[in-house]
């Protein structure tokens, strides 16, 4: 594969494995941008609390997306960037867009429990060791995300109690 560096053979990754962990790139990035789409359309609604924890989460996947760039770099593998669908830009209201949260963070954990997998089968301890650490992490996002949607569907559509959420999310946030 062109690439490939010269990294020792030993510790290169599995072609099939470098694939998916670079689709993951793209993944990660997505998932980014449709959280920074989000917290715009929430900014310009007043929810400055729901923004806040929005951008958290999308500077998260960007994060993310650094953590898996540098494991296919360390392993010998450039990794390479997709195009990017435009991120949905509209909800109806908070819940729904959190319903996008939530499906989205399930997939995550999906993608990387699919990773996991892969490097099981292809015997790589090391990207295995490398993706168990997303574990703990997705874990408590998709449980964070469960439960605000939740509460948003207890209040439905009372402003206020929007309101209380919003706040409670920015002080999550810490701002």
């Amino acid at each position: 594969m062109s690439r490939m560096s010269t990294a020792p053979r030993s510790s290169r990754l599995d072609p099939q494995l470098a694939e998916a962990l670079n689709d993951h790139v793209s993944v990660e990035a997505r998932s980014s941008f449709l959280y920074f789409s989000m917290a715009s359309w929430a900014e310009v609604r007043g929810l400055t609390g729901f923004s806040t924890w929005l951008r958290a989460e999308a500077s998260g996947e960007l994060a993310h997306m650094n953590q898996f760039v540098d494991h296919l770099n360390d392993r010998g593998f450039q990794a390479t960037f997709q195009a990017l669908p435009q991120p949905r830009a509209e909800w109806s209201d908070v819940t729904v867009m959190f319903e996008d949260v939530v499906a989205m963070e399930h997939e995550l954990a999906g993608r990387i429990d699919a990773l996991i997998q892969t490097s099981h089968d292809k015997r790589d301890h090391f990207t295995g060791s490398f993706l168990q650490q997303f574990v703990p992490q997705q874990i408590a996002d998709m449980a964070e995300a469960d439960e605000i949607l939740d509460r948003l569907r207890i209040v439905g559509r009372d402003g206020q109690g929007v309101i209380l959420i919003d706040q409670e999310l920015r002080a999550r946030a810490g701002n």
